[in-house]
């Protein structure tokens, strides 16, 4: 089971842009491929179930070029709305190549109520909420995908994508040094 820290979830608003990148960086996957993106999208699913076994989400993994690879729903209680919302996050980390809570958090900071004041954008094609996250690999410069949670408050799909991403690769470092 994936373990999110309960009191990150509650003070993650709190944090510095400078803390959030900090957090964000870890969301580095040692490879990335079509097998790693099936494999993380059913690890998360299964850890969805069991962190929120009565709310729905829906999980998303697309490369940075838009092409999906993995999309699925963790309970029944999702509607087209929770895709419309994965494809606006995933928007906004397209376009400004962090996360949409990070960009969200900007706004706050620099006391900005609507992004197409700061940035020229519409708000019905982007999202600067919780949930999408880029996805890196170690010495790759440039994101090389995109994860994207929706269904949950926006603090816990933040922490949640993060935490996965993490374990994950955890799991997956640890997997490639088992020699038996």
């Amino acid at each position: 089971m994936l373990a999110l820290d309960q009191d990150l979830i509650k003070n993650i608003p709190k944090k510095s842009l400078e803390d959030l990148k900090a957090f964000e960086s870890r969301s580095c996957l040692p490879r990335f491929d079509y097998e790693i993106a099936f494999n993380l999208g059913c690890k998360l699913r299964q850890w969805g179930v069991e962190a929120f076994p009565s709310k729905a989400m829906v999980i998303d993994i697309s490369l940075a070029n838009g092409q999906c690879l993995f999309h699925t729903t963790t309970n029944s209680g999702t509607a087209l709305d929770n895709d419309i919302w994965v494809a606006r996050k995933k928007r906004t980390v397209i376009r400004f190549g962090c996360s949409s809570y990070f960009m969200g958090q900007k706004l706050k900071v620099k006391k900005i109520a609507k992004m197409e004041d700061a940035f020229y954008i519409d708000s019905k094609e982007y999202a600067v909420h919780g949930g999408s996250v880029p996805i890196h690999v170690e010495g790759v410069d440039s994101m090389v995908a995109i994860l994207t949670v929706s269904g949950l408050k926006q603090e816990e799909d933040h922490v949640f994508a993060i935490t996965g991403i993490k374990e994950f690769a955890q799991r997956l470092g640890q997997s490639e040094l088992d020699l038996d």
